[in-house]
């Protein structure tokens, strides 16, 4: 099979590597589409991964084309997206079904091989069956959408609140249309990018380009004074973090999404308005996966029933061949939001440098 092998950081290649067999409990995933990541980008040309040689992402969905022992039937040809994260199972956050707080977990594309490949073994636990008229490029916004979906669900957002997101990328969009459906009075999102400015305009009530119009000016002006009860800190950045704070209101909660490339810093008079406006700062890095409370069940209902068009998120679509281009889609300055990799149906096969699949 095909697969994208990362040797060492900024070394990957298009490799022809043995097709991965099930195991007991697991299944045969032939990929149809796998979205890239900014952490993606981050891995492959600046941190590395855990474990090299390593096949990356973690946004991937595709068709059952094979069962492991202890596997029912039933599931081939079934078509799944799939939660990138394999929880111990055994430890305390696992027993109450917390898998995102598993401090002993494995993961797709970060510490075992990934979905930049035409197949994945995939345990059963991890599938998220999909319904039969949702496309690949639908279901592939999935992943990201879903820890949107914790966010604001982390944020106890409540109908009227007014929310402020700030970014304006593929998180940032989805964070506000979800704080949107979920019934958020009014959905403010403060960000840089002109081009993705006028994009995200789509999600939410207001936009404030940030190079423009001073945010805590603007906030304070499009609320009466009322300031943010929620804002979504999408960036992972000092700037964004001080925008967050300096929006807030009393008591706000804020929910730090987006993943830093540096030391996060804000300055005294900041801390000093989060301490004496009482503001809540709380982090998370991925989504719910529980019989409770199923961040993934969700989000696909919402693209169901049309509240999320993917067409507005996935822009550009690539075959696998054309690595290069996609990920310096994630380094340009053109205009985009996620950038996904299609799979062809046709197979081949051609066995030669495998890739450790550890």
């Amino acid at each position: 099979m095909k697969a994208l092998v990362l040797n060492d950081i900024a070394d990957i290649k298009l490799c022809e590597i043995p097709r991965p067999e099930p195991g007991r409990g697991e299944v045969l995933l032939k990929v149809e589409a796998s979205g890239i990541c900014s952490s993606d980008y981050n891995r492959i040309y600046v941190d590395g991964a855990h474990k090299m040689p390593l096949i990356p992402g973690h946004e991937f969905v595709g068709t059952v084309t094979e069962i492991g022992p202890g596997v029912r039937e039933e599931l081939l040809g079934k078509r799944a997206a799939v939660y990138p994260l394999l929880p111990c199972r055994q430890c305390d956050e696992c027993m109450r079904e917390e898998y995102e707080l598993c401090g002993y977990y494995d993961y797709f594309g970060t510490r075992r091989n990934g979905g930049f490949a035409e197949y994945v073994a995939v345990p059963v636990f991890n599938l998220v069956i999909l319904p039969e008229e949702m496309s690949s490029l639908e279901a592939v916004i999935c992943e990201p959408a879903a820890v949107c979906s914790h966010a604001v669900r982390l944020s106890g957002l409540q109908h009227g609140d007014i929310a402020v997101v700030i970014g304006t990328g593929t998180m940032a969009y989805l964070t506000a249309l979800i704080a949107k459906i979920r019934g958020a009075g009014k959905v403010i999102v403060i960000g840089h990018s002109t081009d993705k400015v006028k994009r995200i305009s789509k999600a939410c009530d207001h936009v404030v380009n940030a190079k423009i119009w001073d945010p805590e000016e603007a906030v304070h002006t499009l609320t009466v004074g009322h300031m943010a009860d929620v804002v979504y800190e999408c960036v992972g950045s000092s700037e964004a973090l001080s925008y967050a704070i300096a929006v807030s209101g009393e008591q706000t909660r804020i929910i730090a999404v987006g993943e830093p490339d540096d030391d996060i810093v804000i300055g005294q008079n900041l801390y000093w308005k989060l301490l004496r406006k009482e503001i809540v700062v709380r982090g998370l890095w991925n989504s719910g996966y529980n019989s409770g409370k199923n961040d993934w069940t969700r989000v696909i209902s919402y693209i169901t029933e049309g509240l999320i068009d993917p067409a507005e998120i996935v822009t550009n679509v690539y075959p696998l061949e054309k690595f290069e281009e996609a990920l310096g889609m994630l380094r340009g300055e053109e205009d985009h939001m996620k950038v996904v990799f299609s799979f062809p149906e046709s197979e081949k096969e051609a066995p030669e440098a495998p890739a450790d699949n550890g």
